[in-house]
């Protein structure tokens, strides 16, 4: 009996280890709505602990940036939940659901799965066999090496290890794909053979991202529109019954775009990858470093603690036109003092602390009969410079000094931020928030903004 009281306890604790990090909570009036809410979140959660990792491979295995890059292209924002469990409760008269991935061996027996499937298609082919051969099999093999190397993603940030590769890997197949290719001429035969065959209805074309950024380029939106036109396109996310998701990386003088095309949370119905070459690009397609890169060397601490933001408009909330107008919206599920930092990831992009009203406040108090709520923060509407937009949220349990929130060096008489490099803000932001006490969270959206379609073309 002690045996297996042990047994149970070792099995309970590598259960915690795995996913003591991987877990959502949502708040509804219904239960359905709470598990939703929390399915958002975990999603959230492993896109976040995907990315990170992510980078900081990319950042400390310089010689392996190419292969990183590609998982990235395909993966930064397609991440795969397997029957997460969700547990149900009451809390303060609302319905709370706490979604946890709870059995990472779904997982290995998933990538077992997709690894044997791509081995039996693709066994005929051999390096310096029949090239036509060789391209039809991988080409047809490509939507299975996006399937695994979504959950392959998430099994990393699990901790799995050992688990099956396929023969020939996801990088040599792409590899092998694009070397036969022949080069596009222009941009617009490129998303032609992206989207070759792509013919399902109700497709939402997401923001087309340098791979391993948030930042969407002047390159990047005019894809974007581009691929639109190419496919049965709708404009809003919700609309879609299908997402096409594309992102692109620089290799030598060409650039790798590839896509996907995915049904439901996240199965891969199609993939597609071309080689650009860079004289065809003739608009800023590299993003800068974006201030993002700094929270890489800080880890929030652990805390039931959190906050969401979204964004709320008629059209698309991840993708803004010039002028148009929009509102953002935050919810915590606790009360406490939160304060924004809003950065434009644009060349030519500043920083600011977010103002909250005329008097000079910056701080958003969220009391108690406005938890797990949304509540705006105001009304604004889209102006140059375009390209990606970040507003990061700082939640605090205790009430902190505004000195002690906005670096002194960086505000003139009425509270306006002049000259100062988003990074640099975020830096020194980062650097006070670190010292604040009590329980805190932090949390962030990425939304884009470009310029009307008609001054782009």
């Amino acid at each position: 009996m002690k045996k297996l009281i042990l047994f149970l306890f070792i099995v309970l604790f590598a259960l915690n280890a795995y996913c003591a990090d991987l877990q959502g909570v949502g708040y509804g009036s219904t239960m359905e709505e709470a598990k939703q809410e929390a399915l958002a979140d975990l999603s959230a959660s492993v896109k976040v602990q995907v990315f990170s990792k992510h980078e900081q491979t990319t950042y400390k295995n310089q010689d392996k940036i190419q292969s990183d890059y590609t998982r990235f292209t395909k993966l930064s924002t397609n991440v795969p939940l397997l029957n997460p469990s969700i547990y149900y409760s009451r809390e303060k008269g609302k319905h709370k659901a706490t979604a946890v991935i709870d059995n990472p061996a779904l997982y290995s027996n998933k990538l077992a799965d997709i690894a044997a499937k791509i081995d039996e298609m693709t066994k005929d082919v051999k390096t310096g066999g029949d090239k036509a051969l060789n391209y039809r099999v991988l080409k047809s093999a490509q939507s299975l090496y996006d399937e695994y190397e979504s959950y392959q993603a998430v099994a990393d940030v699990l901790g799995i290890k050992d688990y099956p590769s396929p023969r020939i890997s996801g990088a040599e197949a792409l590899k092998m794909i694009l070397e036969m290719q022949e080069t596009p001429p222009s941009l617009e035969v490129a998303a032609e053979v992206l989207t070759k065959d792509m013919n399902e209805k109700n497709i939402y074309v997401a923001p087309v991202m340098y791979a391993g950024k948030e930042n969407v380029t002047e390159f990047g939106a005019f894809f974007k529109d581009m691929l639109s036109t190419k496919v049965n396109s709708v404009k809003v996310e919700e609309d879609g019954r299908n997402k096409l998701r594309c992102s692109y990386t620089q290799s030598g003088s060409d650039i790798i775009m590839a896509c996907s095309l995915i049904t439901g949370v996240s199965k891969v119905l199609k993939s597609s990858a071309v080689k650009i070459p860079k004289e065809l690009v003739t608009m800023e397609a590299v993003p800068k470093t974006d201030a993002s890169s700094i929270l890489n060397t800080y880890t929030p601490p652990k805390t039931d603690y959190k906050i969401w933001m979204k964004v709320s408009t008629e059209g698309d909330p991840t993708f803004l036109r010039e002028n148009e107008p929009f509102t953002l919206l935050v919810k915590a599920n606790k009360p406490g003092y939160v304060y924004f930092l809003t950065v434009n990831n644009a060349p030519d992009g500043e920083a600011n602390i977010l103002l909250l009203d005329w008097n000079n406040k910056f701080i958003k108090y969220i009391d108690e009969k406005n938890v797990n709520k949304w509540i705006s923060l105001g009304k604004y509407r889209v102006q140059a410079p375009f390209g990606s937009e970040t507003l990061y949220a700082f939640g605090l349990e205790r009430e902190p000094m505004p000195e002690y929130i906005v670096p002194e060096y960086t505000l003139d008489k009425i509270g306006y931020l002049r000259n100062v490099r988003p990074e640099v803000l975020m830096q020194d932001v980062l650097y006070l928030f670190k010292r604040q006490q009590g329980d805190k969270t932090m949390s962030s959206i990425t939304y884009t903004t470009a310029p009307n379609r008609k001054k782009m073309q």
